[in-house]
C-alpha cells in the first residue's frame, strides 16, 4: 500500500504538469490564429484600417514590441522570484535582442541615427546583419547568396514542422525534454521564415506577411514564459506539500 500511495504522489505532479503545458500550448497557439486570422480579414474586408494595421509604429508592430517587452519583463521577474533558469534567460534574451531590433537599437526611442548599412539602408536591427551577410555575398556569388537564403528557410520551415509535430505529440500525451521548449522552437522557426522575407522578398503582401510573422513569434516567446513561470510556480507548491 505505501508503495502504491508512493507512486502515486510521484505521479500526480508529473501528470499536472503535462496537462498543464498542454493547456498552455493550446491557448497559445489559439490565440496566435486568432489574431493571424483577425489582422487578415481586417486587411482583406476592411482595407482603411490596413494602414492602421501594417505602417510603422502600427497595430501589429506595437503589439509586436508589447509581447516580446512581457516576455522580457516576465523572465526577469521570474528570474527574482525562482533564481536563474536556463530556459528563462534564453527566452529573455532573446526577448531583449528582438526588442531592441524592433525599436532600432533604441535609435526611434532616444532620436540618434543608426549607422550606414552597406548597399543602403541604415544598421539598425540584428536583422540587418544577415542582410548585411546576403548582400556581402552577393559581391562574391548571386548563387552563395541564395543558398544562405535557401539553408536559411529550409532550416526555419522544418523547426516549425518540427515543433508542430512535437506539439501532436504533446497533445496526444507523449512527452519528451523538448515538450516544454515546443513554443520557444515554433517562436525561432517563425522569426527565421520573417528573416527569409526580410532580405529575400520586396512584395507588399510579402512584407505583411513578415509582420504578422513576428507579431506571432512574440506572442508564441511571451506564451513561453508564462509557461515556464507557472510550472515553475507549480512544482515549487508540490515540493512543499511533499514535505
Amino acid at each position: 500500500m505505501a508503495q502504491v500511495t508512493g507512486t502515486a504522489t510521484h505521479d500526480a505532479p508529473a501528470n499536472v504538469e503535462q496537462r498543464d503545458r498542454s493547456w498552455l500550448l493550446a491557448c497559445a497557439i489559439s490565440v496566435v490564429g486568432a489574431v493571424t486570422v483577425t489582422a487578415a480579414l481586417a486587411a482583406v474586408f476592411a482595407p482603411g484600417i490596413r494602414s492602421l494595421l501594417l505602417q510603422e509604429d502600427g497595430i501589429i508592430e506595437m503589439g509586436t514590441v508589447l509581447f516580446l517587452a512581457a516576455a522580457v519583463i516576465g523572465a526577469g521577474a521570474a528570474t527574482v522570484f525562482w533564481g536563474p533558469r536556463l530556459p528563462l534567460a534564453l527566452a529573455g534574451l532573446i526577448g531583449l535582442a528582438e526588442l531592441l531590433d524592433e525599436t532600432s537599437f533604441g535609435s526611434r526611442l532616444f532620436g540618434f541615427e543608426p549607422l550606414p548599412l552597406h548597399g543602403g539602408g541604415q544598421l539598425d536591427g540584428f536583422h540587418d546583419l544577415l542582410i548585411l551577410a546576403f548582400r556581402m555575398l552577393q559581391g562574391v556569388s548571386q548563387n552563395l547568396a541564395w543558398l544562405l537564403v535557401g539553408l536559411m528557410l529550409v532550416l526555419s520551415a522544418g523547426l516549425v514542422l518540427f515543433a508542430l509535430r512535437q506539439t501532436a505529440r504533446n497533445m496526444a500525451g507523449s512527452t519528451t525534454w523538448l515538450s516544454g521548449h515546443v513554443l520557444l522552437l515554433l517562436h525561432v522557426g517563425l522569426i527565421g521564415l520573417a528573416q527569409v522575407i526580410d532580405i529575400a522578398a520586396s512584395s507588399r503582401v510579402l512584407a505583411a506577411v513578415e509582420e504578422v510573422l513576428e507579431l506571432n513569434a512574440a506572442m508564441l516567446l511571451a506564451f513561453y514564459v508564462v509557461q515556464v513561470g507557472w510550472l515553475e510556480f507549480a512544482q515549487g507548491i508540490w515540493a512543499r506539500k511533499a514535505l
